[in-house]
This record gives C-alpha cells, structure tokens and sequence, in this order.
C-alpha cells in the first residue's frame, strides 16, 4: 500500500513538473489603445477589463516603449521600433519576428483585424481600420509574401477558427478605431467608447474560454500600445496589462517594471524561440503568467 502511495505521489508531481514546463498551446493577445493605467483600472465603465483584473493576473508597472501607436505594434512583434517614431503606414520593417520563429518551429500564427476589407489587404486605411495597428503587414518578409498574408484576415474569421477547432497557437486581435478605446470622429466619445471597447473585450475573451483552444497552457493577454496625456514613462507611458491563464495565477498583481518587449520574451520563452532584438533584455512575465 505504501509503495502503491508513493508511487502514485511520484506520478503526481511529475506531471504537475511536465504541465509547468510545457510550452503554450494557444495565446490571444487582444490590444486596445490610447489609454493609460489610471484611466483603465478603477473605471467604472471598463467593468469586464477590471473584474478580470481582479480575477486573473495584473501587470501594475507594465508600459509602452514609445510614441505614437505604430512602433509599440512594431515591437510587440519584432522586439524592435527600429526608431519609428511615426505612424506611417508606408513604414516597412525587414528581419525576424515572432512570426517567422512560430513557423520555423512548427507553430502556427494569424492576425485578426476588424475592419480589414479583405484577407492579406495591404492599403494603409480603409473606415475604421488603420495599417498602423497591424504589424503583420508592416513586415516586409510577411508583407510580400503572398502564402503568409492569408494568415492576416478579418476579426470575424476568429469566431469560426474558434467553432472550428482550427485557432492558431499565437493570434493577434486588434480592434477598429470604434471598438479600441480610442475613437474617430465617426465613433461613440467619452463613456460610451470605453464602455464598446468593454463589449469587445467581454465577447472575444468569452468566446476564446468557451472553445475547444482553451486547453492545455492557454493564455489570453489584454494590453494596449500606448497612453495618452503626455505620459512618457518607459517610453510609452504606463499601461493596464491583463493576463489570463487556463491554468496560472489567480488574484496576482506585479509590480515588476514590464513592457512590450518583456511580452515578446514571455511568449518566446513559453515557446522555446530565441528572444529577438531588445526582447534579450526583457524580463520574463512569469510571476503572472506562472512557471
């Protein structure tokens, strides 16, 4: 009886050490904008975005790496802004990115951009979708490629991708100008768009945590690109980061210094990829994610 315990202990915790030590089987980074931490948490029109904060992991001293909103989506994907300091959507970036290490490694990758007109589009805006906000086809490896901007397609494809069992181990969710706390002329102001960009942040992360993608180490992250008012710290300004986990953390905030780059390492870490470019230097989002 006790050899019989004891072995069942010792199977017990090596497959609590192999669960710890698999890599992610699905993330879903979902990033919003213009927004600062103060303005985000504690918000009593963002009821979703805070209740997970509550519920999961929180990011209290996570920031941008800079200003405006296109070198922040630059660097969440390549670990660079390779000095952009524009919005530009004719910028073009060359070289790795996590991307191109996903598919070198067997692993699969897709954008999800509302408002895109048509799968692998390549214009600079159309309505309410800007290029600025999609740093797939700011990539000139994956811009020209013809195969890979298949990967690039409209916001409701997720659902169906979802439905069908077929969601890609990294995806990338980025709303329209009306839905990403930002706003245009053409959108809600003020409490309203907060409250929309809310409803889209509820939809989306109830639907991925209903799926057959939410197994094993999947992960969900809600960031945004940048603050607003002036705020410079880390470069970008200081920034609410979400983090929910199938099986992590619950109920944690952390004050480490964080940043885009520090998101890049974390996914690159989780997957076993070589960290690119100043990713190198960030620190690993672990006390959030878990081991």
């Amino acid at each position: 009886m006790k050899s019989r315990l004891c072995g069942l202990i010792a199977a017990l915790l090596m497959s609590s050490a192999e669960a710890a030590s698999a890599p992610f089987s699905h993330v879903f980074v979902i990033v919003m904008e213009n927004t600062g931490y103060r303005e985000a948490i504690g918000n009593p029109n963002l009821p979703t975005l805070n209740a997970l904060a509550q519920k999961y992991s929180l990011a209290t001293n996570y920031t941008g790496v800079a200003h405006p909103s296109l070198p922040n989506y630059v660097a969440m994907l390549f670990g660079s802004t390779f000095g952009s300091r524009s919005n530009d959507p004719s910028q073009s970036f060359g070289g790795d990115n996590l991307a191109l290490q996903l598919e070198r490694a067997g692993l699969t990758w897709k954008g999800y951009f509302q408002g895109l007109p048509s799968v692998g589009w390549n214009g600079a805006a159309a309505g309410n979708y800007g290029k600025k906000h999609n740093p797939f086809m700011l990539s000139s490896v994956i811009a020209s490629d013809a195969k890979r901007r298949q990967n690039v397609v409209k916001l409701d494809a997720l659902s169906t991708d979802l439905n069908s069992g077929r969601a890609p181990n990294f995806a990338l969710i980025v709303p329209d100008v009306c839905h990403d706390m930002h706003g245009a002329l053409n959108c809600l102001r003020g409490p309203g768009l907060q409250r929309t960009g809310d409803a889209f942040i509820k939809t989306w992360t109830e639907k991925i945590m209903a799926s057959s993608a939410w197994t094993g180490n999947a992960a969900i992250i809600i960031t945004f690109d940048e603050s607003e008012g002036g705020d410079k710290t880390g470069g970008g300004g200081k920034l609410a980061t979400v983090v929910i986990t199938r099986t992590g953390p619950r109920g944690v905030t952390s004050a480490q210094s964080y940043n885009h780059y520090s998101l890049l390492r974390t996914l690159e870490d989780g997957w076993g990829l070589p960290p690119l470019r100043e990713a190198t230097t960030g620190k690993p989002m672990t006390d959030l994610f878990g081991p």
